[in-house]
């Protein structure tokens, strides 16, 4: 099993498949901010002042980071950008669990969307796992520079 995920084949569909979920995730939010940052609020984690910044910038750096890892551009550093967000995500939702917020997470789709529950961590828990795999595994794996 260890020889069959450190094949770089392997790496690269994990690569590519999380690029794409990123790109794909960043595009609704980047279409209606108002909504994402809707969103965002209702989570009611970050100081209202810092939403509409947060909610602009975020799917930026989704999309950047999903393009760098299709590409193959600092697979590395882009890697650990989207675990960094992975784990955040994760977070969110399980604070949002805790608090009993009957909300949606806004992940893919800014009208309606998905529940913040259980089933939300455990995919963001195995896209985190699959993040970590290429962060460390595609370490050595060249990458292009910029």
């Amino acid at each position: 099993m260890k020889r069959l995920l450190e094949n770089p084949l392997i790496l690269l569909v994990l690569r590519l498949f999380l690029g794409m979920m990123f790109v794909y995730a960043s595009w609704d939010k980047i279409l209606h901010p108002a909504q994402f940052a809707q969103a965002v609020y209702n989570y009611k984690i970050l100081p209202v002042p810092l939403v509409n910044l947060f909610a602009l910038i975020l799917p930026w750096i989704e999309l950047l980071s999903g393009l760098c890892l299709i590409l193959g551009i600092y697979i590395h550093g882009n890697a650990l950008i989207i675990t960094c967000l992975l784990f955040t995500f994760a977070a969110a939702a399980g604070i949002s669990i805790y608090r009993n917020l009957d909300i949606t997470c806004g992940c893919f789709d800014t009208a309606g969307g998905r529940k913040v529950g259980a089933r939300l961590i455990i995919e963001d828990s195995s896209l985190l796992l699959i993040s970590l795999w290429v962060l460390v595994k595609g370490k050595g794996v060249r990458d292009k520079r910029m």
